[in-house]
């Protein structure tokens, strides 16, 4: 039967925010990621698909609507929104629970592995629903290479149930890259907390193309690919000692005021530093 399926319910823990004072991003992709696992248990494909979701590379374009802050529950609903020769596209719909809006939005492809039978595409092809979240956008080209931003190892503890970088660890690591992006370029931790300001993510554009696992270096470069009154883009690009690309990651959001909880414009001085480096392309 096709419909939307309940694949996860929980709440915000506290120590899960950030110094925007909202719920951290990468702890709705440790989210997302049980509720993809869920989904694929809940609707009998488990065992076919489901020891290799994390291992294949795969997208997950997500937009968040509405701030969660600590203390708030809330639970997914996943469903097949396409199939094609090559992949498997699932929505998932992350709603505050209280409320019974709909806070945040995620397409996930999977590539469909090449053993997938006609009968397995049948299956799947029953479940389609309409996809009513907003329209996934394809990441504009960002020929600038970056500056470094992030430098570590893969540690045990960051592994997923594949044996390799799990997902909320890759996002982890693309928001210290991020905080990392913003001090280069005045919005350092000491102007946000001076002047209540933080940022907001609006959207993200994840692609996994490789892998990584235990004791590998990990170098991530970032390069702005927008500014605008209030909002900034952009793109991380993670990759290996040897230069393999891992994942790449555009992020759209705002200076946020935090007392205010609004969007605020972007001072002089920041605009400057960053339409510098746009010129600099």
């Amino acid at each position: 039967m096709a419909e939307w399926i309940e694949t996860y319910r929980g709440v915000v823990s506290a120590w899960e925010c950030d110094i925007v004072e909202h719920f951290t991003i990468a702890y709705y992709f440790e989210r997302f990621a049980d509720a993809t696992r869920n989904f694929l248990e809940l609707i009998g494909e488990g065992e076919t698909l489901g020891p290799e979701v994390e291992a294949r590379p795969l997208r997950l374009y997500t937009s968040f609507t509405r701030e969660l802050r600590a203390g708030a529950g809330f639970h997914i609903l996943s469903a097949v929104i396409a199939v094609d020769d090559n992949s498997l596209r699932l929505g998932h719909r992350i709603i505050f629970s209280a409320g019974g809006e709909a806070v945040s939005w995620v397409s996930e492809t999977i590539p469909l592995p090449a053993s997938a039978t006609p009968q397995l595409r049948g299956r799947l092809e029953a479940r389609l629903v309409a996809w009513p979240g907003p329209e996934v956008r394809e990441t504009p080209p960002v020929p600038r290479r970056g500056a470094l931003t992030a430098r570590d190892r893969v540690k045990p503890r960051e592994l997923g149930e594949s044996g390799m970088l799990a997902l909320a660890a890759h996002v982890h690591r693309f928001s210290g890259a991020g905080m990392q992006f913003l001090s280069s370029i005045g919005m350092t931790g000491d102007y946000m907390h001076q002047n209540r300001r933080g940022f907001s993510t609006l959207a993200l554009d994840l692609r996994l193309t490789g892998v990584a696992t235990v004791g590998d270096r990990i170098d991530v470069t970032t390069a702005i690919a927008h500014v605008g009154n209030t909002s900034l883009s952009y793109l991380h690009r993670m990759s290996g000692a040897d230069g393999r690309e891992i994942a790449s990651m555009l992020q759209t959001g705002v200076q946020l005021d935090l007392d205010a909880r609004r969007p605020a414009a972007l001072p002089p001085s920041i605009r400057e530093t960053v339409s510098r480096l746009l010129s600099e392309a």
